[in-house]
């Protein structure tokens, strides 16, 4: 008789904890549905810079050397139309740079704000935070991922949009860092000591 008794107590327990937990969520379901929205748009952020690391930072390196030879000395083909090209072109370096020195920033933070968001959704359902405290954390948390997704779409959005002048511009400047080696074999110093990957391997 007291083992059915611990049973039924047992029983109707679970269900009072499952009706509260569920009384909960409802009454929090507006600032729940708040956080998972900042959590897409967290996720988000990653759509941006899922680019090739690798590629992106050969290119970079590339363009590094080329610069570094063509800033020696121009070539004889130099006016107008290389001067623009090659202004451009350091502009491409630059983004391609900026984009590989940020990467890893704007990746942690995305996994930070991934387990913060979490942390708040959990504080929030098990009612462990204050409305006045659950209002200063959710507009710390909405500027970090709104910060961070805008960092994200500059950089990995710029890469997308260059991409067809770079593969115009680095064709092009080969051909001119080819010419000028060969006018003045010592350029090539210049070219591989101004390449991490030559640096690497000494």
């Amino acid at each position: 008789m007291r083992i059915l008794k611990t049973t039924v107590f047992i029983f109707i327990s679970m269900i009072g904890m499952i009706f509260i937990m569920q009384s909960c969520q409802k009454k929090h379901a507006v600032e729940a549905a708040i956080i998972d929205s900042l959590i897409t748009k967290n996720k988000k952020t990653m759509n941006y810079i899922q680019i090739d690391l690798i590629t992106i930072n050969e290119r970079r390196n590339e363009m590094k050397s080329q610069i570094a030879v063509l800033q020696k000395v121009k070539p004889d083909s130099s006016g107008l139309e290389f001067a623009i090209n090659f202004e451009k072109y350091k502009g491409i370096y630059k983004v391609y740079n900026l984009f590989i020195e940020n990467y890893d920033v704007i990746f942690n933070r995305v996994r930070l704000n991934e387990k913060q968001l979490s942390n708040l959704k959990n504080s929030l359902i098990d009612n462990q935070i204050s409305g006045s405290n659950f209002k200063l954390a959710m507009s710390k948390e909405r500027e970090n991922v709104e910060v961070n997704l805008k960092n994200a779409e500059t950089f990995g959005g710029r890469i997308s949009q260059l991409e067809p002048d770079y593969q115009r511009l680095s064709s092009y400047f080969d051909e001119q860092v080819k010419e000028l080696i060969k006018q003045f074999p010592e350029l090539k110093d210049v070219l591989e000591t101004s390449s991490p990957v030559e640096e690497e391997k000494d």
